[in-house]
């Protein structure tokens, strides 16, 4: 675990110091488990894309994610990429490893992402957490600072 945790500190520094058309997006979403049961996830989402052609950007992405029954805390760090479809619309991925911090073990992590610009600065995102064999899925917003 630890040479997965220094991988992802690599990457982000790597993108840190080449990347000088960077941005800091944070925000927070809601949703509901997929595994049979119906707790509910509350989070918040971290992620620092650059351009790395016209319509796509490269990056990583972090949060922290609270599933209310059974008080499990997952912190993912993952690679980020997204494919401008359109000026409004953004498809994306983030892939990387989930930690769970208590009650829940630890897991490779994935995250499929719709995001529909609303301005310059806000986006709207729906996607699905999938964490091992488990997941859920997520609607919220991101604010670029």
């Amino acid at each position: 675990m630890r040479k997965i945790v220094f991988l992802m500190f690599l990457v982000a520094f790597a993108i840190n110091s080449n990347a000088q058309d960077g941005q800091l997006r944070v925000g927070g979403h809601i949703g509901v488990t997929t595994n049979g049961g119906s707790s509910f996830v509350v989070g918040g989402d971290v992620d620092y894309l650059f351009n790395a052609e016209d319509r796509f950007s490269v990056g990583a992405a972090t949060g922290l994610a609270v599933i209310t029954d059974g008080n499990s805390i997952i912190l993912p760090l993952a690679i980020a990429g997204r494919f401008h479809a359109t000026s409004d619309i953004d498809l994306g991925l983030d892939m990387g490893y989930a930690i769970g911090i208590n009650n829940l073990g630890n897991g490779f992590y994935f995250r499929p992402i719709f995001e529909y610009k609303l301005s310059n600065s806000v986006a709207l995102r729906a996607s699905y957490s999938g964490i091992g064999s488990g997941g859920y899925i997520n609607a919220g917003f991101m604010f670029a600072l």
